[in-house]
């Protein structure tokens, strides 16, 4: 397909760090891929970022936020899987009746009768479909400023380990910080790290009873060489629902931990046959005050798990490198890997695509339609499209 250039390895290789001869499919994504789909896009909405899927008794809707229309707030959209176009809306003000207050808002939202809002100082409030406030927490804002933990934590939680289930709301606790010091620091020169020690990383409120409690496991072995990277603890994961554990993904690892609520059952290495290199992403400046943190050009990094509860399948999606002679990240190739699992972590594929453009993969959803990835050029200003990758020849 035009615009997707695509790494072939015709190499069938046998070998895995659970079960030896376990012999996979290689590919390439086109293969997979079925009709573009596109997002509306309008003026108000300059970019897409942390678009999710939510089900409930309304169906299914694909939805993102922006800034809201009527007043100072958050607009939460729902738009239609199968148009691309929005069907409603949830505007939440900032001041005011029913407004959420502090600033910085993280969203969770469960389905299209539920929207949760968490500010900077932990207050956690509770929102119907006509945007009225039905609850407002404050015992998490007490936890954090109580807990000794949470002085080294970010006041925000990590949006990509967001859940709600079964009353129980689920935080990402992230531990990097930078480096307080009386010497100026020059632009690329920007310090931090995280405690080696940290346990932390997973919070569970219940919003009935008030119960909060933590994880009490450590960082994949291997990982202390990353404790200076701002990135490394930018986790991410999913709920398998058939199940009911929670898979809990380093970028910088091929760990995956099997999580029961916040307690750690075993750690699995998904059979993959290509051996990504890790390394710590490097400080590079931007004019003479801002700093970029920008992975070397043969470093590889884990992008995201989902669950297809409709098929049983877990999908894993790895960048692989960069190649080009360019210095600039923007100027280079982008290798990915899209891998296929059973529910039960057996590997059905490998498919292998490319990035040509300065464009990284950035933006993926999965609908019962299939899975969506950004296309690597966005040439409407009034669309965002996205290739659509066809499951249906893995599941039941």
């Amino acid at each position: 397909m035009k615009n997707l250039s695509v790494l072939f390895l015709t190499l069938i290789i046998f070998s895995c760090t659970e079960k030896d001869n376990n012999e996979i499919y290689q590919g390439k994504l086109e293969e997979l891929l079925l009709e573009d789909f596109s997002l509306e896009k309008d003026s108000t909405t300059r970019y897409f970022n942390n678009i999710r899927v939510v089900g409930g008794s309304n169906g299914e809707h694909i939805v993102y936020t922006k800034a809201a229309s009527k007043f100072e707030g958050l607009a939460i959209v729902f738009v239609s899987p199968i148009t691309g176009k929005e069907v409603d809306r949830i505007e939440i003000p900032t001041e005011g009746p029913e407004s959420m207050k502090g600033g910085n808002f993280v969203n969770i939202i469960p389905s299209k009768d539920l929207v949760i809002l968490m500010n900077q100082i932990g207050e956690i409030g509770e929102y119907n479909a006509e945007a009225k406030q039905i609850a407002l927490h404050k015992s998490y804002s007490d936890f954090r400023g109580n807990a000794k933990f949470l002085n080294v934590v970010s006041i925000l939680p990590i949006l990509k380990i967001i859940q709600f289930e079964n009353h129980t709301l689920q935080l990402g606790n992230n531990p990097s910080k930078t480096i307080k010091t009386k010497k100026p620091v020059a632009a690329g020169e920007m310090r931090s790290e995280f405690p080696l020690d940290f346990k932390e990383w997973i919070t569970h409120i219940n919003l009935e009873t008030g119960e909060i409690i933590t994880s009490n496991f450590s960082m994949p072995e291997g990982y202390e060489g990353f404790k200076n990277d701002l990135t490394s603890t930018l986790l991410f994961g999913i709920y398998d629902s058939k199940r009911e554990l929670y898979y809990l993904a380093w970028p910088y690892s091929d760990d995956v931990y099997v999580l029961d609520g916040v307690n750690l059952e075993r750690v699995i290495k998904p059979f993959s046959s290509v051996e990504l290199k890790y390394l710590p992403s490097e400080r590079e400046p931007i004019g003479e005050m801002f700093t970029n943190w920008t992975q070397p050009k043969n470093a590889s990094k884990q992008l995201f798990l989902l669950y297809d509860e409709q098929r049983d399948l877990i999908i894993r999606c790895s960048k692989i490198e960069e190649s080009g002679a360019s210095e600039s990240t923007f100027e280079r190739t982008k290798h990915y890997v899209l891998s296929i699992y059973s529910g039960e972590w057996e590997p059905k594929g490998e498919y292998f695509f490319d990035f040509e453009t300065e464009i990284e993969v950035e933006n993926w959803f999965l609908t019962s339609e299939g899975l969506f990835i950004n296309k690597p050029e966005q040439k409407s200003e009034d669309a965002y499209q996205f290739y659509t990758i066809d499951l249906s020849r893995f599941g039941k």
